[in-house]
Parts: C-alpha cells; sequence; structure tokens
C-alpha cells in the first residue's frame, strides 16, 4: 500500500475537519430543537437525492412518511 502525498494527507485533513465540524453542527440543532422522530423512525437519503446537492433544501420537501403495518391477530 502506497503512502499518501502530501496534497492528498492536506486534502484528507480538510476534509475530516469538515465532517467534525457538520457532525458538531447536527448535534447542537439537535440539542436545541429536538426530533419529531420516534425511536422506529427510518431516514434513508439517495445517493442522487436533491438534498445532497443543495444545502438549502428542506427534508420535509422531498421526504415522505413510512409506517409499518400493525399486525393483526388471525
Amino acid at each position: 500500500m502506497e503512502e499518501l502525498t502530501k496534497e492528498q494527507q492536506d486534502e484528507l485533513n480538510k476534509l475530516a475537519v469538515a465532517m467534525a465540524e457538520e457532525a458538531i453542527s447536527v448535534r447542537l440543532d439537535y440539542e436545541e430543537n429536538g426530533s419529531e422522530l420516534n425511536s422506529d423512525s427510518l431516514i434513508a437519503i439517495h445517493q442522487n437525492s436533491p438534498l445532497l446537492q443543495d444545502e438549502n433544501e428542506k427534508l420535509g420537501e422531498v421526504a415522505y412518511n413510512i409506517t409499518k403495518k400493525e399486525k393483526t391477530d388471525e
């Protein structure tokens, strides 16, 4: 396995810092605003999602809820 060049290492460090900053931002937002999701909720974002293309896009503008069917006794 080849070692990274200085430029590659610098880029990797910049990406790591950006990811850590975003994680902190998400945590702070959650602490301030909470969540409307319950423990059974799941959010999946497709690789071609407009959420990944536009930071101003809101999840509520492109998402929908899927609910589990209730089990019925037969």
